[in-house]
């Protein structure tokens, strides 16, 4: 009876990766008669340590610069009627599919399998590419791989089994550029060497123009491109369609617009690509065609792409029998690359006026998937103002549960009825329980305001953090004279949320200090109310230790400017003017911002120091009056010379007194 399955992998020195590998291999081994071979190519004792835990089959192999060696050597030493092969930074995900090929006996049916293997585009693992790896084969006396890098098992023979079971890779990432240089130090000069063994060889141009690709260097890929084309057999069919898209795609990256199209067209009109080809080719062209602001092109090729992309939805297996390498269905379906597409062909439409592809194409965008959509919100706002009134109602019909949609419903309904309709309250009310997302939550809140609606249901789900943002671009935003609806907010957000409501005071009445148009008195009474919110508002979140003269250091700045203009204002109530200013200097180390109020401050503090100070009791009130009654009496009668002897000694001890001022000016122009 032969031994159904060997599993052979190349360990280097990655020790960090190898152990998880061997792991996810276990139910393979436990649930299928299997055996485990090992290629060591490294130097590190600690692999042949975890190496040991799993087989005895470690085999020694001093590296040469050739992958198909290395793996041919696990293949002379297998016994299993079938062979598997994976690199020792791969990991299965699940395993169930291969096991049951094997204990169903279905493997006596086929020669070849493949599975998938997941590229990893980022290190939080939330972007990948997956392609069809095939590395199970039966195992025969003329089986072998070959190449030197990127090698694959020959000869390969049909019926081939396509298993949806695929590893982790994260081999691939470019996450610096030492690792992408030295990927590249390795492999290309191996590539370039292959070449020239075989200059016909289709696969070493693929491979080469991946790695020039990969390295960025446009012009070289675009030469290894043309070459593989030239050199490309007739029955290569899926080398030749890599080549079709790369050297496109090689194009539109160095923006050579012109020669892309060209090159593109000439393709889909004269060598009559597979539909894999035929979709990523359109891609590139309306990439194209929107760089030109095409915007009939837009409309005829997106039509043809979106009919295409249905035929190949309705066909999957398509997908797996056309791709190879990076011409893959991902790389059609890369929503980075997808979405803005079907945008921009949207936008196409409405300037076409084509209303109802317009909305076809809205239709095709994920507007379930918000944290796939929410970046475009912005850009669909900004088109509401050009394409208005169509893609305003356009978006309020789509009839998809997305919070951007429901929010437009919204604003139509807020445009377009008077009353508070049942309709209205009801969408609007959903909104507040529903809506999450920053940017439609900031305007949902701005409406809310405006319209002086309770906003529990959403001050409910937000945390104040977000709530501060959320209102100071609000109050930011508002011209100063469309204030008071804010101001009215404040009596009912004490009410429930006071912390909310302290932040929304402070920030309007850091926007009348902002003006700079307030007199003394009231300058200073806002100055104070300003700075006795925020140190409500902290007090209320922070232990009463934090305000000990040893912790305020950790207090925020705004926090610690505040109780140091309160204390300054105490001085000055105090007539400690000094200490006053000295403490309004501070102010401005801690919080910059301040520097108009605080600059206004100590021309007022300037102008107080410099004059005597005046007299306060009831008495002089009541002489003052006496003498400026006097004064106007001298002046009715022509009294000039004795009236201004009289004001110069008065002025001084009533400088603020402005019906002085008006009468020294009366005085002057009759002197003069």
């Amino acid at each position: 009876m032969k031994l159904p399955l060997t599993i052979s992998l190349l360990a280097s020195n990655r020790i960090s990766t190898l152990e998880r590998c061997l792991d996810s291999l276990k139910p393979l081994l436990l649930q299928v008669p299997a055996e485990l071979i090992i290629v060591f190519t490294g130097t590190d004792i600690r692999i042949r340590q975890v190496a040991q835990r799993y087989t005895n089959q470690i085999i020694p192999f001093t590296w040469c610069d050739n992958f198909s060696a290395a793996r041919n050597t696990g293949l002379k030493h297998a016994k299993g009627e079938w062979f598997l092969y994976l690199d020792d930074d791969e990991w299965f995900d699940d395993v169930t599919e291969i096991c049951e090929f094997f204990r169903s006996g279905e493997y006596q049916h086929y020669n070849f399998a493949a599975y998938v293997q997941r590229n990893y585009l980022n290190q939080e693992g939330s972007r990948h590419v997956d392609a069809v790896v095939y590395r199970m084969a039966r195992r025969h006396s003329g089986l072998y791989f070959e190449g030197s890098i990127h090698e694959e098992l020959r000869p390969y023979l049909l019926p081939c089994k396509l298993f949806q079971s695929y590893v982790h890779h994260y081999g691939y990432i470019k996450n610096t550029a030492e690792k992408r240089g030295s990927k590249a130090l390795r492999n290309i000069p191996l590539l370039l060497k292959e070449i020239e063994k075989q200059p016909n060889h289709t696969k070493n141009y693929v491979q080469l123009a991946q790695e020039y690709c990969t390295q960025e260097q446009w012009d070289q890929a675009e030469d290894l491109c043309r070459k593989g084309r030239s050199v490309c057999l007739k029955e290569e069919d899926r080398l030749r369609s890599w080549l079709q898209v790369v050297v496109v795609e090689v194009l539109y990256k160095k923006e050579d617009y012109i020669q892309a199209e060209r090159e593109a067209l000439q393709i889909l009109d004269e060598e009559s690509p597979c539909e894999l080809v035929r979709l990523l080719l359109l891609e590139f062209l309306l990439g194209i065609y929107n760089e030109w602001k095409n915007y009939q092109k837009l409309s005829e090729y997106g039509i043809e792409f979106e009919s295409l992309l249905t035929h190949m939805e309705q066909h999957p297996e398509l997908w797996l029998t056309q791709q190879i390498g990076t011409v893959s269905k991902d790389k059609v379906m890369y929503p980075e690359w997808l979405y803005p597409i079907r945008l921009n062909c949207a936008r196409a439409e409405l300037e076409l006026k084509n209303l109802k592809n317009a909305e076809y194409f809205l239709g095709l965008l994920p507007w379930e998937d918000e944290y796939r959509i929410h970046n475009y919100y912005p850009l669909l706002d900004q088109w509401k103002e050009t394409y208005a009134p169509y893609l305003t109602v356009l978006l309020a019909k789509l009839p998809y549960d997305s919070s951007y949609l429901l929010f437009q419903r919204l604003l139509y309904e807020e445009q377009n009825t008077n009353n508070e309709s049942e309709t209205k309250l009801f969408i609007f009310r959903r909104c507040l329980k529903e809506i999450n997302h920053p940017y439609l939550q900031k305007q949902l809140i701005e409406i809310a305001l405006r319209k002086k609606t309770d906003l529990t249901p959403l001050l409910k789900r937000i945390d104040l953090d977000s709530w501060k943002t959320y209102i100071c671009a609000i109050v930011s935003e508002t011209p100063y004279e469309e204030n008071g609806h804010l101001w009215e907010t404040l009596g009912s957000l004490f009410t429930e949320y006071p912390l909310q409501g302290l932040w929304l005071k402070k920030l309007l009445l850091e926007k009348d200090l902002s003006r700079g148009f307030l007199m003394k008195e009231q300058l200073l009474q806002t100055l104070e109310e300003y700075a006795e919110c925020i140190r409500s508002f902290y007090q209320a979140q922070y232990h009463n230790a934090m305000f000990e003269d040893a912790s305020l250091y950790l207090l925020p700045a705004d926090c610690r400017m505040a109780l140091a203009v309160l204390d300054a204002l105490d001085n000055w109530k105090h007539g400690n003017l000094a200490e006053t200013i000295r403490l309004f200097r501070q102010v401005l180390q801690i919080y910059p911002q301040m520097t108009g109020v605080v600059r206004e401050i100590l021309r007022l503090l300037k102008n107080e120091t410099a004059l005597p100070a005046p007299a306060d009791s009831a008495e002089f009130d009541q002489l003052s009056i006496q003498m400026k009654a006097a004064l106007k009496t001298m002046i009715q009668s022509g009294q000039y010379a004795e009236a201004m002897s009289v004001l110069s000694q008065l002025l001084p001890l009533l400088p603020n007194d402005t019906e002085l001022l008006k009468l020294q000016q009366q005085l002057l122009t009759k002197i003069y």
